[in-house]
């Protein structure tokens, strides 16, 4: 089973009275436990390969399997819940939540998984103890160097255990 399987994906723009094409007939194939990088010049279409991989955003044509479920036929409730439970993100610019502590923000995403108090718990002390932040778990974002804040943003996405990692 691939993780990942795009057939023939594009992605077009309005910009003004212009269409932008970003992707053109993309197919890529990902499989469990596999490490891509995915690289390539300003402007050459990155961002938006990632935002549909990571279903932020929709194809303009073109076939997006996830785990074998057809990405591109599913409405955006069912898309949400296979985000919520299969992708982890790590967003270069952390969007930790400042009125959240280390803890905190560490935990929100297993909320939304529905992963029960204590179980939640046992994840989070697992993970601070794993990046060595246990110290830090009361502090807020804006009381933490910007390296901290990354690690915990790395910290939170981990403890997801999604086995899309972006």
């Amino acid at each position: 089973m691939n993780l990942i399987h795009l057939q023939q994906i594009s992605r077009r723009y309005q910009m003004g009275g212009e269409t932008v094409h970003a992707l053109r007939e993309v197919s890529l194939e990902i499989q469990r436990g596999e490490y891509v990088a995915i690289m390539g010049p300003s402007g050459s279409g990155k961002s938006s390969l990632l935002n549909i991989i990571g279903m932020l955003d929709d194809a303009s044509e073109g076939e997006y399997y996830f785990l074998d479920k057809g990405v591109h036929t599913l409405k955006e409730k069912q898309r949400s819940q296979l985000y919520k439970q299969y992708i982890g993100f790590v967003f270069q610019a952390y969007h930790l939540i400042d009125e959240l502590t280390v803890y905190e923000n560490i935990e929100t995403p297993l909320i939304y998984q529905n992963v029960k108090s204590s179980e939640r718990q046992a994840m989070v002390a697992d993970i601070l103890d794993r990046f060595q932040i246990v110290g830090k778990k009361g502090l807020f974002p804006t009381q933490l160097s910007g390296g901290q804040q990354q690690l915990v943003g790395i910290a939170r996405a981990t403890a997801k255990r999604a086995p899309l990692m972006m």
